[in-house]
């Protein structure tokens, strides 16, 4: 189950989401400021952040970058009427900000997005494992050919059989 937090300061709009997403199968945290979700993020990380821009006296504008360079901005949907090309193209230059959503939205496209973010950030963290100084080989290209007078792009995994050893002691590995 994904561990969502919710940060706006509009309790109805916490209250109605928190529902929607609990019955949707989700965790959900709530916060209506950046003070509580530090608090929040510290003593679990969510999976997904989900955060209006305009919250009173504080701002997503402000606060979510200097959560990302401090190292605690878990990756992050943002949810505002404040959604402007501008606007969006500073929260976008926030690693973490995988993607943003005008108010007002259907619940269905939320639940859409929200999905989306948590498997980009999934993608994310499943690269960043696998990262470093090993680098992944390339997936070898089969050659294209005919079966019953079609053209394949790949053979099935069943006709791909090892070559016997040629005078090198190189094995090598192709369609037959």
């Amino acid at each position: 189950m994904a561990r969502l937090l919710l940060l706006d300061n509009d309790e109805r709009i916490i209250e109605l989401l928190s529902w929607f997403l609990r019955d949707r199968g989700f965790e959900v945290d709530v916060a209506v400021n950046f003070s509580a979700a530090r608090e929040r993020i510290a003593a679990a990380r969510p999976d997904l952040l989900v955060s209006d821009v305009d919250l009173g006296t504080e701002t997503a504008m402000e606060e979510l970058p200097r959560l990302s360079a401090e190292g605690g901005l878990p990756p992050t949907l943002v949810v505002s009427g404040f959604l402007d090309e501008a606007v969006e193209g500073r929260l976008r230059a926030v690693p973490e900000v995988l993607d943003t959503l005008p108010k007002p939205f259907e619940f269905s496209d939320l639940e859409d997005r929200i999905r989306r973010c948590l498997e980009d950030a999934a993608g994310i963290v499943g690269a960043a494992e696998t990262s470093g100084d090993a680098v992944a080989p390339e997936p070898a290209e089969v050659p294209a050919r005919a079966v019953d007078g079609a053209s394949s792009s790949a053979a099935p995994p069943s006709t791909v059989e090892p070559e016997p050893e040629d005078d090198d002691g190189w094995v090598e590995i192709g369609p037959r």
